[in-house]
């Protein structure tokens, strides 16, 4: 049987929910491996009984540079140029705190972005001058690579884009902006918070300056977990988030000096929910053993089998046209039907995806299967 048919590279036993719904809806909140919120109900636990018995300082660095390690394995990177904190958003402020783009430059971001990916660069440019340069999209909700590529010129400090965009899964090519980006002297930031996890992403071969995701999406692990991908030219600014873990020892607790790490982990600041870095690290290489070549491969043809019985059935599909642009991620509209209602009747039968704007959107991961899909699809033909 091939990938992408009946079968599931994610068994039910590590998602059981899996076997309750016809969830699709990864991209809201992908569903937790189950070792992985074991481990974090374990770590909590052990906290609660034995204190710093069970977690002492040695653990509190462990547990993090083994989080680190599976991060530097998805990314192709070295842990050095990894940094861990509570989520994607703190660890892209701090970083556009650092960057600080200077006044007279501009900042590339798609107008169909997730807010949180450029929300900080908007509030750095505030206080900057820089500006903001929106690129924007068709009647599809799709942006034009070109016409992307084209907005970047010689004013240009930073491209900021989504991997995936979270509407419509628009997928762009990261080493052809980074080539873009750095020809005019610009760096490319990327949220990867759709696309880590269900696309592969290469920071060594597509030569990108810093990746910033969270793990509760396509890394199927907990919420309060964020990593970074920082090239060692990054790694010689000052983070704009600070606390005692920024010190190169921070266990040498003085107030009166601050000498940060020559590496990613000044992005690194201060005390998170430590017991979310065990389940994350548990997920993640659960997921790089499957390999995410592997599952972007499953993901495509059930995405795809998706967008043709969408289409037979009538719905419109946005997003670009080209299969090598798009990810997992499936947004459409019903003509004749309101998008909000239409998405609590489909949740009633059991069909788990999320309302976005005007549109509902259908993330299906590994652990979904064609049958999972056309069981989806027999529910919304009745529906309709």
């Amino acid at each position: 049987m091939t990938l992408g048919t009946n079968t599931r590279l994610g068994t039910v036993d590590i998602f059981p929910p899996a076997d309750k719904h016809i969830y699709l809806d990864a991209a809201s909140v992908g569903l937790s491996h189950k070792g992985g919120a074991e481990a974090i109900s374990s770590w909590q636990n052990a906290l609660a009984e034995q204190g710093t018995i069970a977690f002492d300082e040695q653990a509190e660095v462990e547990c993090l540079d083994n989080l680190g390690s599976a991060a530097a394995r998805l990314f192709n990177t070295h842990i050095d140029n990894i940094a861990i904190a509570s989520s994607e958003t703190v660890l892209m402020s701090s970083l556009a705190w650092a960057v600080l783009p200077s006044k007279g430059t501009n900042i590339i971001a798609t107008e169909v972005t997730h807010p949180s990916t450029i929300y900080p660069w908007i509030r750095v440019a505030e206080q900057s001058g820089a500006e903001i340069k929106w690129v924007k999209a068709d009647s599809n909700l799709s942006i034009d690579p070109d016409e992307l590529e084209n907005a970047i010129n010689e004013d240009t400090s930073v491209v900021c884009l989504s991997h995936t965009e979270y509407g419509t899964g628009q997928t762009y090519d990261l080493k052809r902006f980074a080539a873009a980006a750095h020809k005019h002297g610009a760096i490319l930031v990327v949220d990867a918070t759709q696309s880590a996890g269900q696309m592969p992403i290469d920071v060594t071969g597509t030569g990108v300056d810093a990746v910033a995701t969270s793990t509760y999406k396509w890394l199927c692990g907990p919420f309060g977990t964020g990593i970074m991908y920082v090239s060692p030219g990054l790694q010689k600014l000052n983070p704009g988030i600070i606390g005692w873990r920024s010190h190169q020892d921070m266990w040498d607790f003085q107030a009166d000096r601050l000498v940060m790490p020559n590496n990613a982990k000044r992005y690194e600041f201060g005390t998170m929910a430590y017991g979310t870095a065990f389940g994350a690290t548990e997920s993640l290489n659960y997921l790089l053993g499957h390999s995410v070549a592997k599952i972007t491969a499953h993901n495509r043809g059930i995405s795809q089998h998706l967008i043709q019985g969408l289409k037979n059935l009538g719905a419109d599909v946005l997003g670009p046209d080209n299969v090598a642009d798009r990810s997992a991620i499936v947004a459409t509209r019903f003509p004749g039907k309101a998008s909000a209602d239409f998405a609590k009747t489909l949740k009633e039968a059991n069909v788990i995806t999320s309302l976005r704007r005007d549109f509902i959107r259908f993330s299906p991961h590994l652990y979904n299967s064609i049958e999972d899909i056309d069981r989806g699809l027999a529910a919304i033909k009745a529906a309709l």
